[in-house]
């Protein structure tokens, strides 16, 4: 029991800190508008700069939502079981990715 009001306290913590980082790179994410004075090497340095930021976004993105489905999960039984083999997934390995779905040695064979 603990250990699930543990995760609880780092899925909220995880999800309040991702919740900063997708405003923040949501708020640099405007569009690049056309600009005569730029040159194209500039032009071209910025929508590169774009793409590393939307792919970033990406990622936090999906992480936010693997936590709320995480945080929406954590009291059913399977919680914290990994979905290949049905065996506990290391705990300390649940404090860091608390949306682990996966242990160790499945995800490592599933290349995940």
């Amino acid at each position: 029991m603990a250990q699930r009001h543990q995760l609880r306290l780092q899925i909220n913590n995880d999800l309040a800190s991702l919740d900063i980082e997708l405003k923040a790179l949501a708020s640099q994410l405007q569009p690049i508008e056309p600009d005569c004075s730029l040159g194209d090497l500039l032009r071209s340095e910025m929508m590169h700069d774009q793409e590393v930021l939307n792919g970033a976004y990406i990622e936090a993105k999906k992480r936010y939502n693997s936590l709320l489905y995480a945080q929406r999960h954590l009291d059913d039984k399977k919680y914290g079981l990994c979905l290949d083999c049905d065996e506990p997934i290391a705990f300390e390995r649940m404090l860091l990715m608390p949306e682990s779905r996966y242990c160790v040695r499945c995800a490592k064979e599933n290349n995940l």
